[in-house]
Parts: structure tokens; C-alpha cells; sequence
């Protein structure tokens, strides 16, 4: 069968890459020819107006002591872009042109954000996203989140959009509570719910070690692995600091510039899991940055935003990880120094995997 994913593949984010690559992997381990579909943007928003927006966004926003760092992190932050597009090319087989569904027999959507209708994009709210697929009656949907979205602000209109499309698909699942709720509230039923692709699928198998700690810092180091200068507090920058110079750690900086750190580096996105599980311990504040941390097995510790409590906090808990969350600052070393605990976790792991398996099948994937 040929099946397209309509996801966040071309997101230049480590997560969006591994989950749009994991859920391909699993289609194709089950015989299946897999292609991405792209979104379609809405032509009702102002594209001007959004990349002028965007590009607000990437500029350096503060004169600190950092300054020579921040300068110097946005060329690296370039380079990033540039790595992600590459990646995607070759290990997504992304086009440079749109991607559309024309001669899929059946399409996936999701996993990531895909239902997200809260976070300002050239996307909108059409119904694509969430079903509608032109020339597709053989839909379904994986670990699809909203991320914060509850369906509150809404229009009518939009619920409508919503609601249609999602009446279309065979089966819906998705990620979190949240999202599961988000679906009940616009078509009056439940979804199923299961963990995200990057989580049930063995990504280990893909990495290709040419030497185990090639170009690897020699000298112990913790990864801080957050989207650009999102850790910024003062009272964050410091028990993390103070946690790493107690320890004699170099605090490495993935994902995104951090110019507190000893180092922001840019790293394909194979190189990135070979960094976290050579690290000492990871900090993080994203929902894959914690994935990786497990896949990793290495002490991590995760800060929760409001801006992703509702995905985060239900991770934490589905897995049983919630002993890894930074509820004060003053615990930061404790959680760090804990010992191995991810037995239970990797068992909840492989009871999901097999439910996962078991509803592609139920679909006919």
C-alpha cells in the first residue's frame, strides 16, 4: 500500500525530524511504501506578514554579556537550518517542491503538533490537518497532538472545519489527554491514545557508528537540549551552572542557542543521540529532548513550561518519569543524581509498542 504522513516533517526541529523518520520506519517495516504530505497554507493568512514575523523572531533580541555568543550562536543557528534541510532530503526523501497525496491509497496524520490550533503559522485551521485529505477516503491518525489548544477560542466556523474533517477519518489517535479531549469536544467521541513514534520505535538501529566516541568531547559534559534561548532565567541559568562546575561537567548546548553554555553545537540528527548518550546527564525543558533522555538512559531532568504542560506532565506521568520533573530548582541535583529508575518506564514502553503495532493493524496498516 502506498501511504502518505501528513506531519511536521519540515519543521527544522531534532523532534519533528525523528518522529516524522520513526513513523515512516515502522510503515515501511510493515511492507508499506511511505511518502510525506506537505500542509497546505492557508490562503486566507498573509504570508508577508507571517515571514516578516518569522524573521523578527531570529533576530538577537538582547545586548548582555552574552553579546559576542548571541552573534556568533546566529550564524550557527544558520547552519542549523541548513543541516535540517539536508537531512530531511536524504534520510525523509522530502522534494523541494510541495508534496501532495496524489496516488496515496491511504494517509497517516500525524504524529507531532499536527492538530495544534492555538500557535500562529501560515497554516490556519483548514481542514486538512485534521482528516480532510483531497482524493484520500482512507485516513487515520497516530499520536496526533493540539498541543496546548482546548477548543475555548475557537470560532464556529473553525469548530465546523474541525469537526467535519475529523468525522472523516476511520480511526483517531493521538498523544495526550489533552488532545484526547480536544477530539471528544468536537465530535463527541473518545480517541485511542498512544506514545509517540520516536518512543515505540528502535531508532538505535539506525544509527551507523563509524567509531563510538569519534568527534565527541573528551571531557565530561551534560546536554541542555532546549529551542533557542528559551532557558533564560536567571534563577534556571544558575542552579544549572552551579550543578555542572560542582561536577566538573561542560555544558553543551543542542537544539537551539543557549550563550550561557560552554558550547552550542550543531549536529546531524544521528550525532545528536550519540551526544546524549555519551553525556553525563541531560537537562531539558521539550517533550523529545525527554524522549531522547530515556532512549538515552541517561539522569536527566525535565522543566516544564506552561506553553507544553498539558503534553509534558501527561508524558511524564503515562511513562512513569514524573520523579525526573523539576518542581523547584533546589531539587536539580537530586533528580541528576539519581540512580538508574527506568526499569519501569522501559516495561510501560514495550506494553504500549505492542498496543501500537496492534492498532495499525486494526486499521489495516
Amino acid at each position: 500500500m502506498k501511504i502518505g504522513i501528513l506531519s511536521m516533517q519540515r519543521v527544522p526541529n531534532y523532534g519533528s525530524f525523528f518522529q516524522s523518520l520513526a513513523l515512516k520506519k515502522i510503515l515501511e517495516d510493515r511492507g508499506h511504501e511511505v511518502r510525506f504530505v506537505d500542509i497546505y497554507e492557508n490562503p486566507h493568512i498573509k504570508n508577508e506578514k507571517y515571514k516578516k514575523n518569522l524573521s523578527r523572531l531570529k533576530k538577537i533580541k538582547k545586548i548582555d554579556k552574552y553579546l559576542f555568543r548571541r552573534i556568533k550562536d546566529s550564524q550557527k543557528n544558520k547552519q542549523l537550518d541548513e543541516m535540517f534541510r539536508d537531512s530531511q532530503r536524504k534520510c525523509l526523501k522530502l522534494e523541494e517542491g510541495f508534496m501532495d497525496s496524489d496516488g496515496c491509497d491511504a494517509v497517516v496524520v500525524g504524529s507531532d503538533e499536527i492538530f495544534n490550533c492555538s500557535s500562529k503559522s501560515k497554516w490556519g485551521i483548514t481542514g486538512q490537518r485534521f482528516g480532510n485529505i483531497p482524493g484520500v477516503n482512507f485516513v487515520v491518525s497516530y499520536a496526533a497532538s493540539c498541543g496546548y489548544t482546548d477548543g475555548s477560542d475557537l470560532a464556529d466556523v473553525e469548530k465546523n472545519i474541525i469537526t467535519t474533517a475529523l468525522k472523516k477519518m476511520t480511526r483517531i489517535s493521538v498523544r495526550d489527554k489533552n488532545t484526547a479531549n480536544f477530539v471528544k469536544q468536537m465530535i463527541g467521541e473518545a480517541p485511542v491514545e498512544h506514545l509517540d513514534p520516536v518512543l515505540i520505535y528502535d531508532l538505535e538501529n539506525l544509527i551507523i557508528l563509524r567509531n563510538a566516541d569519534e568527534n565527541l568531547p573528551k571531557e565530561p559534559y551534560m546536554v541542555v537540549y532546549a529551542y533557542h534561548d528559551r532557558i533564560n532565567s536567571k534563577e534556571e541559568i544558575q542552579a544549572i551552572k552551579r550543578f555542572a562546575r560542582n561536577h566538573h561537567l561542560r555544558t553543551i548546548a543542542i537544539g537551539g542557542s543557549l550563550p550561557w553554555c560552554d558550547e552550542f553545537v550543531v549536529l546531524s540528527p544521528f550525532r545528536v543521540l550519540e551526544y546524549f548518550r555519551n553525556a553525563e546527564c541531560v537537562i531539558t525543558d521539550t517533550f523529545h529532548g525527554t524522549i531522547f533522555s530515556v532512549k538515552a538512559r541517561k539522569p536527566f531532568a525535565v522543566i516544564v513550561r506552561d506553553s507544553n504542560a498539558n503534553k509534558l506532565n501527561d508524558l511524564l506521568e503515562r511513562i512513569g518519569i514524573m520523579n525526573h520533573k523539576v518542581s523547584d530548582l533546589s531539587m536539580l541535583d537530586s533528580i541528576l543524581l539519581q540512580q538508574d529508575d527506568l526499569e519501569e518506564c522501559y516495561a510501560i514502553i514495550e506494553g504500549e509498542k505492542k498496543r501500537s503495532y496492534e492498532y495499525l493493524e486494526s486499521v489495516g496498516l
